[in-house]
């Protein structure tokens, strides 16, 4: 009945909802931006940015349709940027909305959305993306509040498949952290960097390469096989299967080579570029001089007949580049101890630099094998073949152990989860201000030893093994060799039934995968273009909002960016009173609050608004960033955030005691009350009205309608009495 009669409002003559039409700005746009105008919509533009006004009638504000302020009235801007995960667009702030308001009806104030320019990769185009906007009065505060929504933006998946999607992600994004990490002074720290880059370049280009298209002869030769029994043994059909598999690989790395944005996939399509086309050479060589020299390797009897031939020379090839590998891993070691000795290197960023690149090997040593393991227990006519048995036999003795090493990572990992639940059932908040401190679940000490340790040791048995094959000794005869395939034997038995509660446990794994997945995209870089750093007639250069300007340019962190500033461009020529600017953020997205805050393009923001607030909810910023990170997020006190210090007038900070996230910050002159009922803590005069707010225990999710924090925010914010007179009053 509410819409019918809005539509009769604005126009009886026709109900129909909405008219799109484009339309060119005549307001002045610098680049003659384009905008939609929307039937019962005004439209303003001011410079590149774009937006849509509601038109509101008051006759409609007396049925309780919709409530709207006018903008010479709106005290506050609240910006609400949500921090991990996917939440659909204008989700957060809904809810965010709902639980300030205290309201269980739904709430009529008015709702908009705001579409605003971006940059485009596609050249003379200009992409849009929405903010949703509510208008509500807080304890008599006239507030609109935007979200500012970047999930689109995180490469985080929804589903089954998006956890999927996610892990190979982090698998391949863990050389991104690790890269910066390294990234500090000295030879040492210097060498770590560009060898873990070499390492992962290694793993993702030809180990890749050369095991997919190994799967591939391997199925077609199954495939065959099961029509034409022993067609694996005949030379014609061996080289036609061979013919046929090089161009399908072609064919796969031509189209990919085109579709495909990501570096690290460019460059598996580029090697399994190479792996094709060096088969390719393989079936010449072996048809016009290899077989007339050496004709004895095509006989019926011979240990690697026909299409056995071509598996055993890219297993040892395979096996090779492994070796480069672990001599790669063993060369990291020696910059990380040497990298411990320079003055200025801040050491768990060294730390990190070393042990992801070791990680990311240890994965991929423990996946590819045993992958290969699973398909041969599952194709029974495998077991059928024995020469297949035996070329991949050969090359899986290390699988055992890295299986142990596997088992032993999460025998630790879940005694320090367990620590952690144990620590959260049995402390509360007058505990934490005593001193109690729950375990660290990121990057634990213990974990990052045994990750030491263990690399350590399958880096060793692969150098062991190594050496036993150049001196000729066959692991097989020896009781070091049939440890190790006994071991063989429990990894594959045991994997069946782990790899099924694995997947059981998958999406219980979900917020990991959202915060390694932000702290992956938090550092994707890619060198910075010419094109990149031309002035484009944008506000924003993308040259000041580089860590390392001209040479690393964090792609994905610069267009979460630019979306926040241009939200707050839009207020800026909007509302000509100078509203309070309140910035509320959770996790991930205090990082955006932060940087943008200490951002020297953002110097006007002091002469556009009042008064800056910003509240950081489970912030990473000391719990994470600065402890692993110090060398590029120092204390709050060095002179690299003399911009934030400037501009923030308020910074409340409100955390859970046993997120395993974002906790405390480490604010200069900190002098924590040890009284609980305050559940604060007062901070010195280099960042004015500073103040964190210890919650209960509650994890790391749903600060947006935690009453607790929800009561801290009312009081601090919108109350309107000062906050030192409610603190003292109570």
């Amino acid at each position: 009945m509410g819409q019918e009669k809005l539509a009769a409002a604005i126009n009886p003559k026709r109900r129909t909802s909405r008219f799109l039409a484009e339309t060119k700005c005549s307001n002045g746009g610098s680049n003659g931006c384009y905008h939609l105008q929307q039937q019962f919509l005004n439209h303003q533009c001011f410079g590149d940015c774009i937006y849509l006004k509601s038109t509101v009638y008051d006759s409609l504000a007396k049925d309780g349709l919709t409530v709207a302020i006018e903008d010479s009235r709106i005290e506050k801007v609240v910006l609400v940027i949500h921090g991990v995960g996917d939440p659909p667009p204008g989700g957060t702030l809904n809810r965010f909305a709902r639980a300030l308001a205290r309201d269980e009806k739904p709430l009529v104030e008015r709702q908009s959305t705001v579409w605003l320019g971006e940059k485009s990769t596609v050249a003379h185009r200009n992409r849009t993306f929405p903010t949703h906007i509510r208008q509500l009065s807080i304890d008599g505060n006239q507030c609109e509040m935007a979200e500012v929504f970047w999930g689109d933006l995180s490469q985080v998946k929804r589903g089954v498949l998006g956890l999927v999607y996610g892990l190979f992600q982090i698998i391949f994004g863990l050389r991104y952290v690790a890269y910066v990490a390294a990234d500090q002074p000295g030879v040492a720290a210097r060498n770590l960097k560009h060898l873990g880059l070499m390492s992962s370049r290694i793993l993702h280009g030809p180990v890749l390469a050369i095991t997919t298209f190994l799967a591939m002869i391997t199925a077609a030769a199954f495939a065959t096989d099961n029509i034409w029994p022993n067609s694996y043994r005949d030379p014609l059909w061996t080289d036609a299967m061979m013919g046929g598999s090089v161009l399908i690989a072609l064919g796969a790395a031509t189209i990919g080579l085109r579709v495909t944005r990501s570096r690290v996939v460019v460059r598996f399509w580029s090697w399994l570029c190479i792996v094709a086309l060096w088969s390719a050479f393989l079936i010449g060589a072996k048809a016009w001089l290899i077989d007339p020299l050496f004709p004895e390797i095509n006989c019926d009897h011979c240990a690697h007949p026909g299409m056995i031939w071509f598996c055993r020379v890219l297993v040892v090839l395979l096996g090779l580049i492994w070796l480069v590998e672990s001599l790669v891993v063993v060369a990291m070691g020696i910059c990380w101890l040497g990298a411990w000795n320079h003055p200025r290197v801040f050491k768990p960023a060294i730390n990190l630099g070393f042990l992801l690149p070791a990680l990311t090997v240890g994965i991929w040593g423990q996946a590819l094998p045993m992958a290969w393991v699973l398909a041969r227990e599952g194709i029974s006519k495998t077991n059928r073949i024995p020469e297949f048995v035996a070329v991949f036999d050969e090359a899986l003795p290390l699988l055992g152990v890295q299986f142990l090493m596997m088992v032993i990572m999460a025998i630790g990992a879940c005694a320090v989860v367990f620590r952690y639940f144990l620590w959260r059932g049995t402390n509360n908040i007058s505990s934490y201000l005593s001193g109690s401190r729950p375990p660290r679940l990121i990057v634990n000490p213990l974990l990052q030893w045994m990750l030491v340790i263990c690399t350590t040791t399958g880096v060793s048995m692969v150098l062991a093994l190594c050496s036993m094959n150049v001196l000729k000794i066959g692991y097989l005869e020896n009781p070091f060799g049939m440890a190790l395939v006994e071991v063989n034997k429990y990894a594959v038995i045991l994997m069946v039934p782990l790899s099924g509660l694995a997947i059981f446990l998958l999406p219980y794994l979900r917020p990991g995968f959202d915060i390694l997945l932000d702290v992956i995209n938090h550092f994707y870089f890619r060198a910075t273009q010419l094109k990149d750093a031309l002035d484009d007639d944008d506000e924003f250069d993308i040259q000041e909002t580089t860590f390392a300007s001209g040479s690393l340019f964090f792609s994905r962190r610069d267009m979460i960016h630019c979306r926040i500033k241009k939200i707050l461009v839009y207020y800026r020529e909007r509302l000509r009173h100078r509203p309070e600017l309140v910035i509320v953020s959770h996790s991930q997205g205090t990082m955006v609050a932060i940087e943008i805050l200490n951002d020297p393009e953002m110097a006007w923001l002091s002469s556009s608004f009042s008064k800056t607030s910003l509240v950081t909810m489970g912030s990473p910023l000391t719990y994470l960033y600065q402890h692993y990170f110090g060398h590029l997020y120092p204390s709050l006190n060095e002179p690299f955030w003399d911009d934030m210090r400037q501009r923030i007038d308020r910074w409340v900070n409100l955390f859970r005691i046993d997120d395993f996230v974002g906790q405390e910050i480490n604010f200069p002159v900190q002098t924590l009350t040890k009284t609980p009922q305050s559940w604060m803590a007062d901070f010195g005069a280099s960042i004015p009205n500073s103040s964190s707010h210890p919650l209960g225990c509650h994890g790391h999710t749903n600060y947006w309608d935690d009453e607790a924090a929800l009561k801290v925010l009312r009081s601090e914010l919108f109350s309107k009495q000062s906050p030192q007179a409610i603190r003292k009053a109570a």
